[in-house]
């Protein structure tokens, strides 16, 4: 790994934002394995400790890369993982490495869905990715079926944009998204 980039933990009042590690695959592949938490994203549910590697791999890619950031959000008071929440910086086009948006995307298990807590991860990562990079746009993709995540990101500013009709082709099937963001200029506002 890169060591002239520091992995940046964050806290808030209940919550540890950190990096995942390999040591964490144990912990963290029930939650990857669990079709709940991947039912609304465009991946299958992990089937071993190579592939929840594989994924953890990728998250240490995208800060070697200067691309993104994945977190591990664990509690505070046991330690135990909750999901994660990470963003993937966005060129404006293929012939330009011009970068100022990114996409956010969130996972909690289930028997925390409803606690506040994506809420509250999100209260920490929004200001860190407005005050540490470039990235002046957030966006969020999510299918029009989940609810709760349409009001996590209403709940943080993001405003709906509208509908990507037939945005994923998925296992052959085309998924309609909606488009939320949130401008660097509309969060200091409200902060």
């Amino acid at each position: 790994m890169n060591d002239t980039i520091k992995f940046p933990q964050l806290e808030t009042d209940r919550l540890s934002l950190r990096m995942l590690t390999h040591d964490d695959i144990d912990i963290v592949f029930p939650h990857f394995s669990n079709e709940e938490v991947t039912r609304y994203v465009d991946t299958y549910p992990t089937k071993n400790a190579d592939e929840v590697k594989e994924l953890i791999d990728w998250g240490k890619g995208l800060l070697e890369h200067n691309m993104g950031m994945l977190w591990g959000i664990f509690s505070k008071g046991d330690g135990l993982f909750l999901g994660e929440v990470n963003y993937v910086a966005r060129p404006d086009n293929n012939f330009t490495k011009t970068i100022h948006r990114c996409e956010i995307g969130y996972d909690m298990s289930p028997q925390y869905w409803g606690k506040g807590y994506m809420s509250e991860a999100l209260r920490s990562v929004i200001p860190h990715i407005f005050t540490n990079t470039k990235i002046d746009r957030i966006e969020a993709t999510i299918q029009p079926e989940n609810a709760r995540s349409h009001n996590v990101v209403v709940r943080a500013g993001f405003l709906k944009e509208g509908v990507l009709r037939q945005y994923v082709l998925w296992e052959g099937e085309y998924l309609d998204y909606v488009l939320y963001s949130l401008l660097k200029r509309e969060w200091e506002a409200k902060a």
